[in-house]
C-alpha cells in the first residue's frame, strides 16, 4: 500500500480520538450521574486519602467511589486495587472488567473523569498531560484488537504427498481469490470510504452497507477453510490465511459499526493500512512451498 494512504489513514485515526474530545461538552453529565459525589459537594483535601484504598480524595470523586469506604462495591477488592488492575471498583466481580472494547465509550468515560477532576480544563497545569494519557489509554487498548490473532486450532491435519498437495489447493486456491476480491474491493475504494466517513460519518447507509457485507463475507470464506483438510506442510501457511480472515472480519465489523464507535472504527482503518503487507507475506510463503514441489499455482487455480 503507499505510504501517503497509510499517512492517511493513520491522520484519520487520530483525528478521531481528538474529535471525541467534543464530547466533553456535555460528558460531564455522565460523571455527575454516576458520581456518589455531586457538583456543589463539600469535598475534604483531595491529597487525603481517609478509607486508605490506594485512591487519594481526587480519585475517589473521578471514579464516582465512596472516599470513606475502602471497597465501594463490597465484593472483597479494594477500590485502588481494582482500578489499578483494570476492574471497576463499581461493580461487584467477578465481571467487572473496564470496558476496553468499546474505545469511544472508554474515551468519554475518561474525558467525563478528566473534566469532572478538572484535569482537562485548557488552565490546569495537569492539562497536557491528562490529555496525553487519556489518548494513550484508548491508543493501547485498541493496539492488540486488530491484530493478527492467535493461531486458529481445530482444522484437520493430514499426511502430506503430491496428491493431497494439489487436491488441497484446488481447494483453497478459490477462497485465496476470493480473500483477495474483498481486499481489492476496500483498497480500491479506500479514498471514497474516507471521503464519505469525513464528510457523513461512519453512520452513512453505504459504508455500513458495504462493510457489512464484507464482514459476513469474510467469515463465508473462514468457516470454508476451516473445513479443509490440510497437508501438513501447509498447516503454517492455512493458520496464516485464517488469521488474515479473523482480522479482516474483525476490521470490517468494526468499521460497519462506526456510528456506536468511531474511535475503534478508526483504529480498524489504520490497521487496514497493514493487511496489504501481512498478505504479501503470506502469498510469498505459500508460493515457496509450491516451487519447492514443483507445482503450478496458476495451472491450479485456472482448472477451477
Amino acid at each position: 500500500m503507499p505510504n501517503k494512504i497509510k499517512i492517511t489513514l493513520t491522520i484519520v485515526a487520530i483525528v478521531a480520538v481528538f474529535s471525541v474530545y467534543e464530547l466533553a461538552q456535555y460528558v460531564h453529565t455522565i460523571a455527575n450521574g454516576n458520581s456518589t459525589l455531586q457538583q456543589g459537594s463539600p469535598l475534604p483535601n483531595p491529597d487525603d486519602d481517609p478509607d486508605h484504598d490506594g485512591l487519594n480524595n481526587q480519585q475517589e470523586v473521578i471514579w464516582g467511589t465512596d472516599p470513606f469506604s475502602p471497597d465501594s462495591d463490597g465484593d472483597g477488592f479494594k477500590d485502588g486495587e481494582e482500578v489499578n488492575s483494570g476492574h471497576n471498583p463499581l461493580i461487584p466481580g467477578p465481571d467487572d472488567l473496564i470496558n476496553a472494547d468499546n474505545l469511544t465509550q472508554q474515551f468519554s468515560e475518561l474525558t467525563a473523569s478528566g473534566l469532572y477532576s478538572g484535569d482537562l480544563k485548557p488552565e490546569s497545569e495537569n492539562y497536557a498531560q491528562a490529555l496525553s494519557d487519556i489518548t494513550t489509554t484508548v491508543a493501547d487498548s485498541g493496539k492488540y484488537l486488530f491484530t493478527e490473532k492467535p493461531t486458529p486450532t481445530g482444522f484437520i491435519i493430514i499426511n502430506g504427498g503430491a496428491q493431497n498437495d494439489i487436491q488441497y489447493l484446488k481447494n483453497v486456491t478459490p477462497l485465496i481469490n476470493e480473500f483477495q476480491g474483498l481486499l481489492a474491493e476496500q483498497y480500491e475504494g479506500l479514498i471514497s470510504t474516507l471521503n464519505i466517513i469525513g464528510d457523513q460519518g461512519f453512520g452513512d447507509p453505504s459504508i455500513k452497507s458495504f462493510f457489512s457485507a464484507q464482514t459476513s463475507s469474510y467469515a463465508n470464506i473462514f468457516q470454508q477453510a476451516s473445513g479443509l483438510k490440510i497437508p501438513k506442510d501447509f498447516e503454517k501457511n492455512h493458520s496464516h490465511f485464517l488469521s488474515l480472515l479473523e482480522q479482516m472480519h474483525d476490521i470490517s465489523d468494526a468499521i460497519s459499526k462506526g456510528d456506536t464507535d468511531p474511535v475503534k472504527a478508526s483504529t480498524a482503518l489504520g490497521a487496514l493500512g497493514d493487511i496489504y503487507q501481512n498478505y504479501t507475506g503470506f502469498l510469498t510463503d505459500y508460493q515457496k512451498i509450491i516451487e519447492a514441489r514443483g507445482l503450478d499455482l496458476n495451472s491450479i487455480s485456472s482448472s477451477q
